[in-house]
């Protein structure tokens, strides 16, 4: 991803975005990738530049707690109508009247919003591990973990509660070699337990890291988040461990909202990537809830990674293939034939 492709944006609500744009070629879509925890816009590195490539738009924004962007530590300021405002603003600010969105981890669940909100700006949304979510107002943090052991045998949000806790930013700063050991581990391992990973960070505990981590990408990671710190992206497990996301979703049940658009658009495209093996973001789970859209045009692909399937060369080649794919012969002709 070209240097000189990046800009700033003081955008709607006085936050500064910085990010990476590319325009269209022709008619060609433009596509928006939204990244997850703990990543920047160079999430997308191996994925964003092949669409670029073929001609189509690119909008590659570091979310707002990320690299370059303005971060906030009051974790309301994270409420995914906020956030997808800002998507929005950064569309504007492009030229841009319709896009497709695509989001990985966290930013898979700002791309289930997107619907909700703003449904005359998107085309169709992909999911990348984490699948469309529904809006809950009655969310509730004891019963999710409680569902996901009786789904899973673990926690598997156990370590939400860690991230969540007074000074857990400093904990993660100042042993953020082991962090990466635990995060991106050469061999899969789970620390989802409550307590586990604090623990595993406090005693430094060190795992050979994935493949894809080389000297290069390690320094990338240790320098963005020494600097940037972790306090203001943990606000993004803060506001769900403290059940405060109720009343944003609870407006999309507003008269505000269309009943119709609780759900994405029947007419808007829909791909879920599932990771076979992803210990968080579990396949199964996430095609289970994939098939509640059953009146919907929806695309599943398995892809055999874990949860960093845009960090391997081979999963994100899978990965560029198959949105290629479902962009040539379901999203476009979609977008032809509703503008007849």
């Amino acid at each position: 991803m070209d240097p000189a492709n990046y800009k700033d944006l003081v955008n709607s609500r006085g936050y500064k975005y910085h990010y990476y744009a590319v325009p269209a070629k022709g008619d060609n879509l433009t596509l928006v990738f939204v990244h997850g925890f703990p990543n920047t816009s160079r999430a997308w590195r191996l994925v964003a530049p092949f669409f670029e490539e073929k001609g189509y738009g690119v909008i590659v924004p570091d979310m707002l707690a990320y690299g370059g962007s303005d971060k906030p530590t009051d974790y309301n300021e994270y409420q995914f109508s906020l956030l997808n405002k800002d998507i929005v603003d950064l569309l504007d600010a492009e030229g841009v009247k319709q896009a497709v969105a695509v989001g990985h981890d966290w930013g898979a669940g700002i791309v289930s919003r997107l619907p909700n909100f703003f449904p005359d700006r998107f085309v169709g949304y992909a999911f990348l591990n984490v699948p469309w979510q529904a809006p809950n107002p009655d969310f509730n943090m004891e019963e999710l973990n409680e569902l996901t052991k009786a789904l899973a045998g673990y926690e598997v949000y156990g370590y939400w509660y860690f991230f969540s806790e007074e000074g857990a930013d400093k904990i993660l700063e100042d042993h953020i070699e082991s962090l990466m050991c635990a995060l991106f581990p050469k061999v899969p391992h789970a620390f989802l337990a409550r307590g586990e990973l604090k623990e595993s960070l406090l005693s430094d505990l060190k795992r050979p890291l994935g493949d894809f981590l080389n000297e290069e990408e390690q320094r990338y990671f240790v320098d963005t988040f020494r600097k940037g710190g972790f306090a203001a992206p943990l606000c993004y497990y803060k506001i769900m461990v403290n059940n405060a996301r109720g009343a944003d979703d609870a407006t999309a049940f507003s008269t505000a909202i269309p009943d119709s658009q609780l759900l994405p658009p029947v007419s808007s495209p829909l791909f879920f990537g599932a990771a076979l093996k992803d210990s968080v973001c579990i396949a199964a789970v996430g095609k289970a809830a994939m098939a509640k859209l059953a009146d919907h045009n929806v695309t599943i692909k398995d892809f055999d990674g874990g949860h960093w399937l845009l960090e391997y060369p081979e999963t994100a080649e899978a990965i560029r293939t198959e949105l290629h794919a479902w962009l040539e012969t379901v999203v476009s002709p979609t977008v032809k034939t509703s503008a007849v």
